[in-house]
């Protein structure tokens, strides 16, 4: 009976101070996430640019290299 008391207790205390530290997050509101989308985009757009550059240049040396 010890380790159902000890269990809930356990529980109850887990709920609350999850409370507490949900209350304590900062929720991004609808602009902020629109501007952080729009960072995250033009950042994968250009490093798959960049790549595809890397890839081409690599690609044309060792066709030259083969033939």
């Amino acid at each position: 009976m010890d380790k159902v008391k000890k269990y809930v207790s356990d529980l109850v205390s887990f709920v609350f101070e999850s409370r507490t530290e949900l209350a304590k997050v900062h929720f991004p509101s609808p602009k902020e996430t629109a501007q952080a989308t729009v960072v995250v985009v033009v950042l994968s757009v250009t490093v798959a640019l960049w790549l595809g550059l890397i890839d081409l240049a690599a690609t044309r040396l060792v066709q030259r290299l083969l033939h």
